[in-house]
C-alpha cells in the first residue's frame, strides 16, 4: 500500500471542484459513515494487551480495513492461540458493545442524503451482511441506500475490487462513471483497482491512502457545494 499519488492517472477530481458529476456513488461504511473502524481497532488492541501481546505499526497498517478473517489469524499468531477461538471471542465483543459507537461521523449522513437525493447510492462494506444492515438501520440510512454490498456477497474482500464491481453493477453503472468515498488503504487499493473516481477521507491514525482527492472531512464546503450543483436523473 502507497500513498504515492504520481501513480494514478489523470482523474476528473484533479480539479476541485470537479466539473464532472457521476453516474452513481459508492460509500464504505466503517471509519468514513461511522466511527465503528475505530472501535474495532481499538477492541483488538485491547485483546493483544489483555494477552501480553501487541503489533508494530507496519502490521497495525496493514490490517486495518481488511476482512475480519485477516485480522484474526493476525492476532491469532501474535497471542498464539487458535483463530477459530480468537475470531468467536473477538466478534462476540464487537457485536455486544459496536453500539456504544454507532455516531456518524461529521457530514456523513448528510452528505449521502444529498447524493440520494439525485444519484443511486451503494455502500460496500468489508463488514458481514448482518452487521452491516444493522450499521445502516441505526444511521437512519436504510431506506434511502439503493444496494449494500457485505463480505458475503462477493469471492474476494477488499483490497480486491470485487466489491466496488458489484456495487456498481447493482447501481446500473460503469465503475468509471462511479464516484466512490474511502477512509482505509484497503478500502482505496479496491476502490482504485475496480477503477472508480476516488475521494478518500483518511479518520484513523496510520492509514495513509491514495486518492486523487483527499478531504478531511465529509462535511467540506466545496464538497456539498459541488454535489448541489449536480443535475437530477432521479
Amino acid at each position: 500500500m502507497t500513498s504515492d499519488l504520481a501513480t494514478l492517472p489523470p482523474s476528473p477530481l484533479d480539479a476541485w471542484p470537479p466539473v464532472w458529476a457521476p453516474a452513481a456513488v459508492i460509500f464504505d461504511c466503517d471509519g468514513l459513515l461511522v466511527d465503528t473502524e475505530g472501535h474495532w481497532v481499538s477492541l483488538q488492541d485491547q485483546y493483544l494487551a489483555r494477552h501480553g501481546a501487541s503489533l508494530d505499526a507496519v502490521t497495525r497498517r496493514a490490517i486495518t480495513g481488511r476482512a475480519a478473517e485477516v485480522v484474526v489469524v493476525t492476532i491469532a499468531e501474535a497471542v498464539g492461540k487458535d483463530p477459530m477461538q480468537v475470531g468467536t471471542e473477538l466478534m462476540e465483543e464487537h457485536r455486544r458493545t459496536i453500539g456504544d459507537t454507532m455516531a456518524p461521523l461529521p457530514g456523513a449522513v448528510e452528505t449521502l442524503r444529498a447524493i440520494a437525493a439525485v444519484r443511486p447510492v451503494a455502500v460496500a462494506s468489508n463488514s458481514p451482511r448482518d452487521m452491516l444492515e444493522t450499521k445502516l438501520v441505526d444511521l437512519g440510512i436504510a431506506d434511502i441506500v439503493d444496494a449494500a454490498i457485505s463480505l458475503d456477497d462477493v469471492e474476494a474482500p477488499k483490497p480486491a475490487p470485487d466489491m466496488y464491481v458489484a456495487a456498481a453493477r447493482e447501481l446500473g453503472a460503469e465503475p468509471a462513471d462511479c464516484l466512490g468515498f474511502e477512509d482505509s488503504e484497503t478500502g482505496a487499493d479496491a476502490a482504485l483497482a475496480a477503477g472508480l473516481q476516488l475521494i478518500v477521507v483518511p479518520s484513523i491514525p496510520g492509514q495513509d491512502p491514495r486518492g486523487p482527492r483527499r478531504l478531511h472531512s465529509l462535511a467540506d464546503p466545496v464538497l456539498s457545494a459541488w454535489i448541489a450543483g449536480w443535475e437530477s436523473p432521479r
